[in-house]
């Protein structure tokens, strides 16, 4: 007999949402391949990929919806059918038995078959998804770092222009200070030069005058000189008759 996805579920018919996904997590754990206790049993896989198309299915309200009704409508061997007991002979009842069960297990392949592309459709979605997502989030991080970067590299251009300004800042203060450090000395040794010059000056003039006075004293001193020896002539004449020093 086949089981139906609620049989593989272990679910009622009537299960809602909640219920499904619950019975689901719990089956995918315990039956999970990967787990060390199932790792190596095929038919562990199997019954784990049979849980997840069953978990597909249902829970999708519109797939549940035409999986329902597949499952109602499925026709027998007595509906609408007259049994009449002249043409409904035992290997005609065979033959008719025999060909619903075989369009049944078509009808049932076909519907798993639905079911496996559609669960692998939903995987595949859910794969672009991830994808999708995960490079969303490699360009936004990228982004980021770019952002990062830009804000890092503005930083170290302001640094480095703070440090520019302020090595200007100080290589112009160093050189006005050099420039008025010059200039006070150029003016302390002009001054100091023009002091020294007007001592010379002076020292010229003051030898000068002491020069002239001495001059002066001395052709003081030979006028009085001769005044004294004329006196003394005239003297010796007016007493002597004859000058005696002349």
């Amino acid at each position: 007999m086949t089981r139906s996805l609620y049989d593989i579920l272990e679910l009622s018919a009537a299960a809602g949402p909640d219920a499904i996904r619950a019975s689901y997590e719990r089956l995918s754990a315990k039956l999970d391949p990967d787990a060390p206790h199932n790792a190596g049993n095929p038919q562990v896989r199997m019954q784990y990929e049979a849980v997840k198309e069953a978990f597909l299915t249902l829970a999708d309200p519109a797939r549940r919806a035409r999986y329902d009704a597949a499952s109602t409508v499925r026709p027998t061997a007595y509906d609408s059918t007259d049994v009449s007991p002249g043409f409904w002979t035992l290997p005609k009842v065979a033959l008719l038995v025999l060909a619903l069960l075989a369009g049944g297990g078509w009808y049932a392949q076909h519907k798993n078959a639905e079911a496996k592309l559609a669960a692998e459709r939903a995987i595949a979605e859910a794969k672009a998804k991830e994808a999708e997502a995960k490079a969303r989030a490699e360009a936004e991080a990228a982004a980021a770092a770019r952002v990062q970067a830009q804000r890092e590299r503005e930083l170290e251009r302001q640094r480095a222009s703070q440090e520019a300004r302020t090595r200007n800042e100080f290589e112009r203060s160093r050189r006005e200070f050099d420039r008025e450090r010059q200039q006070r000395e150029y003016s302390e040794r002009m001054s100091q030069e023009r002091q020294s010059r007007n001592e010379q000056n002076e020292a010229r003039r003051r030898e000068y005058e002491r020069q002239r006075a001495d001059a002066a004293n001395i052709n003081d001193a030979r006028r009085r000189a001769a005044r004294e020896r004329e006196e003394l002539c005239r003297m010796e004449r007016a007493r002597y008759g004859h000058a005696i020093s002349c």
